[in-house]
């Protein structure tokens, strides 16, 4: 298989920005996503592969989607003064838009629900 730079197994740290903002990592496959904000972008997204890399991240289907090099990274917005509670609230409305946005679904269960208990 060609490496491609964004399957985030192989996407630079340097490469994102190490800013707040909304991202999303995307099951090429499928195109489910995992909605996420961060203080900073390019330390969560490294979180994320290290806890991949060593198998041992709290979601099933990423790290599944991760095992078979279907998963991307995408940066949505990038947001460098936001506070973390306007960056959960961002995050919120894309879950909430989600079946919108990205109508094959998301893959962190654990928002679906906080979001259908915050509207």
């Amino acid at each position: 298989m060609k490496q491609n730079n964004e399957l985030l197994k192989y996407k630079r740290n340097g490469d994102l920005p190490n800013k707040a903002g909304i991202y999303v990592l995307e099951n090429i496959k499928n195109n489910k996503v995992y909605i996420g904000c961060s203080g900073n972008l390019r330390a969560r997204v490294a979180t994320h592969r290290s806890l991949l890399l060593s198998r041992k991240h709290h979601s099933i289907e990423l790290q599944h989607s991760f095992d078979k090099d279907q998963l991307i990274v995408k940066i949505l917005a990038v947001l460098p003064n936001a506070s973390q509670p306007l960056l959960k609230e961002a995050e919120l409305i894309l879950i909430q838009a989600s079946s919108h946005l990205f109508p094959k679904g998301l893959m962190n269960k654990r928002l679906i629900n906080y979001a259908s208990y915050s509207k």
